[in-house]
């Protein structure tokens, strides 16, 4: 995916762009379900997703409710996006998930190298998220189910890129992520306020 492959080469290198960056007619739509999910992506002035070259601008990420509870969070089962522009829509996509539920997660079945790398930069870079532990469907850290999330991906993927005696729960796929503090609806608000949000209900 586009978006994850880029996404921490950008923010290293301040690259990424932001709301006042959208060039004109360009939008960010977020066609909601609440806590079941949301589809948020760069649309024109009709709130219409952009697939051509109209604009130097597209892309898109899907949010979706995962099988099992994982403390309320929204996994992230699609992800794509122009060079630059990808950590915007995934910002908007935290806020949204923190908004409705508890927050965001990698998608729980397949997450690549680079991928991984984002989730990493989340957990350990970004001061204004904060990650949560989450259990296995076994209740291997807490007796409680609400917290209980598929963790095949922090397993595996974990493994292959640290030795495997360090546990699965130190990888970074197997929490979820809140915006926390004052900045904590920062996109949200600046494109609001600059009228480049659009929100459609399912």
């Amino acid at each position: 995916m586009k978006l994850l492959r880029e996404y921490v080469r950008e923010l290293l290198s301040e690259a990424a762009k932001g709301p006042q960056d959208l060039p004109d007619g360009v939008y960010v739509t977020i066609v909601a379900d609440g806590p079941d999910g949301a589809e948020i992506f760069y649309s024109d002035d009709k709130g219409q997703i952009i697939y051509d070259n109209r604009y130097a601008v597209k892309g898109n990420v899907t949010l979706s409710k995962p099988d099992l509870p994982c403390g309320g969070a929204l996994e992230v089962t699609a992800a794509k996006a122009t060079s630059g522009w990808g950590p915007l829509l995934y910002d908007v996509a935290m806020e949204y998930a923190t908004q409705y539920g508890g927050g965001l997660i990698s998608d729980r079945f397949s997450v690549s190298p680079d991928a991984r790398r984002v989730w990493s930069y989340y957990m350990r870079k970004r001061k204004d998220v904060d990650a949560i532990q989450m259990d296995d469907p076994y209740n291997v850290l807490t007796p409680e189910p609400d917290d209980n999330c598929g963790q095949e991906t922090a397993i595996y993927n974990f493994r292959e890129v640290e030795p495997s005696s360090v546990p699965w729960q130190e990888s970074p796929l197997s929490k979820r992520y809140v915006k926390t503090g004052p900045m904590s609806q920062w996109a949200t608000y600046k494109l609001a306020s600059l009228n480049r949000l659009m929100t459609l209900e399912e």
